[in-house]
């Protein structure tokens, strides 16, 4: 459209010029003009079409940056929320990992005091041990011992018995040799001084499993 202006203030000048150079200059100064419009509005249409393309890519590189923000803040969503159950999770195996520990100390303590408990056990048992062989040895002694005080006192209380049989036969025999008018009383006081003696050494006697006494 510029060019139609452009031709239209052209033509009268040289329609009112005198001689034909004057003519053929203004002809030769329009087509250099005109070309040059050409040229400009060329230029104007590129650069136009630059700016277009310019400004579709920067509409494009705008939407892949905005596109490119909302993917960052969702990952680094995704992140602050990986990142929370991961210091949750670890939060977690520390506790278990702490409890764990201190079982493992309480069971240590419970070993080491069954271990002393047991050494404890162990070393009373093998004192008991040698008690019970010691008690054993000494009752052994103590039964030799009560059976050959048994023995002795078994014949101990034949002789005895044996004694006073003699003394009673001895005491009867003199009161019949001497003539005593009141043998009948003399043989109940020797009846009964040896019986008296009887039951003294019966009382006194250590009684034992299977002793006899003679009659």
């Amino acid at each position: 459209m510029k060019a139609l202006f452009l031709t239209a203030l052209l033509l009268p000048l040289a329609a009112s010029a005198q001689d034909d150079g004057e003519a053929a200059r203004l002809r030769d100064a329009l087509k250099n003009l005109t070309l040059q419009l050409r040229s400009a509005q060329g230029e104007t249409a590129t650069a136009q079409a630059a700016a277009i393309a310019a400004e579709q890519k920067a509409k494009t590189l705008e939407a892949k940056v905005a596109d490119l923000e909302k993917r960052n803040a969702a990952l680094a969503k995704e992140s602050n929320d990986d990142k929370a159950v991961s210091e949750k999770t670890i939060a977690s195996l520390n506790n278990r990992l702490a409890e764990r520990e201190k079982r493992l100390v309480d069971y240590i303590a419970a070993l080491d005091k069954w271990k002393a408990a047991y050494l404890t056990a162990a070393d009373a048992a093998k004192k008991n041990e040698a008690k019970g062989e010691q008690l054993s040895g000494e009752v052994t002694v103590l039964k030799r011992t009560v059976a050959d005080r048994e023995r002795k006192n078994i014949a101990l209380f034949n002789v005895s018995n044996e004694i006073l049989d003699r003394y009673e036969g001895f005491a009867l025999g003199k009161s019949l040799a001497a003539k005593e008018p009141f043998i009948g009383n003399a043989r109940v006081r020797v009846e009964n001084e040896v019986q008296g003696y009887r039951d003294k050494i019966i009382d006194n006697r250590l009684s034992a499993p299977g002793a006899t006494t003679k009659p």
